[in-house]
């Protein structure tokens, strides 16, 4: 396979995505600042979008989707018109997207979604499976042996480790759509068996390991807290 040829295949994979919000739900919009709940993206994705004169209409997880098959399909462009310079660039900038602005919080939202709505489980864990494989194929945060210098001290992949995330937040390590109804038992269960299920994917998947393993430890501090 060329380039060429996987950067389309890529762009197939993103266009899977781009209606990917179950009808009728509208609990918790899918988005990086609802669901980490650090810091508004908008400026940065909008300055990015405009840089390649793509029309970003708002920053939920289908229309950055949409995004990300642009770049890749200008990655493909790029090759074929020997332009290496532009390929590299759309590659670059495609992986700083997935890593920095999606699957960090995207993979958490729709296993929520999942969980909440029986009805579009499989399709929303299909969805789940897309990314991860883009993950796996970009690579934006392998596992490393060393963290110095990839992260501020005090900090993990997902932002700053005290005070500590908020329940019901990938700062908290678990997306809750329902976390109102659930008392503080159930809570730490729900982050305990999380844990496990993070760390599950930092082991199947190891081009976005080092999410999955902080956001599991931020899910055993988080049912340590509840059930203290």
């Amino acid at each position: 396979m060329t380039a060429a040829d996987g950067a389309r295949d890529e762009a197939e994979l993103w266009a899977s995505l781009m209606d990917v919000e179950p009808s009728g739900w509208d609990s918790v919009s899918p988005t990086e600042l609802e669901t980490v709940g650090f810091f508004d993206p908008a400026d940065d994705l909008d300055r990015r979008a405009a840089r390649w004169s793509h029309d970003l209409p708002d920053h939920r997880l289908g229309s950055l989707a949409a995004f990300a098959a642009g770049l890749a399909v200008a990655e493909a462009d790029a090759w074929e018109r020997d332009e290496p310079h532009i390929a590299t660039r759309a590659l670059e900038d495609r992986r700083f997207l997935v890593g920095d602005r999606i699957i960090h919080w995207a993979v958490p939202w729709l296993d929520a979604v999942a969980e909440e709505r029986p009805d579009v489980r499989d399709e929303m864990l299909d969805h789940r499976t897309v990314l991860l494989e883009i993950g796996d194929r970009l690579r934006p945060a392998p596992a490393l042996t060393e963290r110095e210098g990839t992260v501020l001290d005090g900090h993990d992949a997902f932002g700053p480790l005290e005070p500590p995330g908020p329940v019901g937040t990938v700062r908290g390590g678990l997306v809750l759509l329902d976390n109102g109804a659930a008392d503080g038992a159930d809570l730490a269960a729900r982050h305990e068996a999380a844990a496990a299920r993070w760390r599950g994917l930092a082991a199947s998947h190891p081009g976005t390991a080092r999410l999955w393993g902080d956001l599991a430890d931020r899910a055993d501090a988080t049912a340590e807290r509840l059930d203290g």
